[in-house]
Formats: structure tokens, sequence, C-alpha cells
């Protein structure tokens, strides 16, 4: 018996009707959603700080998360941890043909390549190079993520100065507290930083960290 499947019967004994958490059975994936996005926030943290007994610590608690989400499912008779991680298993093969086929991919960019090929195979009902791109996002991290796919595409460049220049020639100024042309000029300058290979979210977190260091003296 291993740690993963205790901490499977953990899960199951807290959703169980008799004996188990009342808190827990009361759950559903969109209540929970809000602790798997903190948790992710966390386990960030702990990666950029470099403790490893906190990246263990942050690691754990997403697994809880999955397999939480994943006992959920299976106490309704939809799917269960297995389901779970047959899916990217499988995933994983297909996406890496290079290691698990005939393909070659010997350079990172070939392999990249690769990736999206087989990517593009598996997701041939979407119609945009957009589709799949949560809306729930933060902001910057959703930027970085479709200026990804618009310089996969070629076109960033040219997208962003049409954003740019729509939002200025509309009139999109302020409204209250949103000002869509100040919005346009930081998304021009997120994508400017990505040209220079500067991680654009890795670099602001940094600044931010600093801040706070920094207003930390004064307490």
């Amino acid at each position: 018996m291993t740690a993963v499947t205790d901490l499977v019967e953990v899960v199951d004994r807290l959703l169980a009707p008799e004996g188990g958490c009342v808190w827990n059975r009361a759950q559903t994936h969109a209540s929970l959603a809000r602790y798997a996005v903190e948790e992710s926030y966390e386990l960030v943290d702990a990666i950029d700080s470099g403790d490893d007994s906190d990246l263990r610590e942050e690691l754990g608690d997403v697994l809880y998360q999955v397999v939480l989400h994943a006992g959920l499912a299976d106490a309704a008779g939809r799917f269960d941890l297995e389901d779970v991680a047959a899916g990217v298993r499988d995933k994983m093969v297909r996406r890496h043909p290079h290691v698990f086929g005939d393909e070659r991919a010997d350079t990172e960019d070939e392999v990249v390549r690769v990736w999206r090929a087989a990517k593009s195979a598996e997701k041939v009902a979407r119609t945009s190079v957009f589709d799949g791109v949560p809306r729930a996002m933060p902001p910057l991290e959703r930027a970085v993520k479709l200026l990804e796919r618009l310089e996969e595409r070629g076109d960033a460049a040219t997208v962003v100065a049409a954003t740019s220049a729509a939002a200025a020639a509309d009139g999109s100024g302020s409204e209250g507290a949103v000002d869509e042309r100040w919005g346009a000029g930081m998304l021009t300058e997120v994508a400017a930083a990505r040209e220079v290979g500067i991680d654009v979210a890795a670099s602001l977190r940094a600044a931010v960290s600093r801040l706070e260091a920094e207003a930390r003296v004064g307490e």
C-alpha cells in the first residue's frame, strides 16, 4: 500500500455518508475551485522560495485537491482517480511520439513542434487558436498565453498594434477605474518584453516580492 493509496482512502473516509466529514460532503467541484487556485499560487510561492520542504508540502496540497475532486466524481459514479491518471498518462504518451513512437525530435524547438502537432490532432473540434485559453486566468497570465498563441501563428506584433490602435481610435479611455487605453499600453509592454525573452509574470512576482520586503522594513 502506498501513500497515494492511503490518501485516496483518507478522502474516501472524509466523503463517506456515515462517519465522514460534514464539510467535505457538502462540497462540489465549483465550491472547491477557489481552493485549487489558492493551492496553485502557494505552490508557485514555494517554487520561488527554493525551499524543498515548502515545495513538498505545497505539492501535497495540490495533490490533495486532485484526489478530492476525483473522490467527489467517484462518489457520483462519474470517474475516479485511476481514470484521471489513465487519461493524463495516455495524453503524455500521445504528445511525446519522439519518445514513445517513431517521431524524431533532437532539440527543444523540435519537441515543441511535435507537441503542438500532437495537441492539434487531439483538438480537432477547436475552431480558433485561442480556444482552450481559460477566461478565469489572471489578466497578465492570460495575456501571455494569448500572445504565445499569436506568436505560434506569426502575427503577434500585428494584432497587438491593432489592439492598441483600436483602443485609441474608438475613444476607449477611462470609464471609472477601467482605462482600456492604459490596458492596451500595458499589453504592448508585455509583448515587447516577451520579444527580448523576459518572463513577465516571474519578473513582476519578483518585483512585488521586493516591494513587500521593502515595505516590511518600515514595520
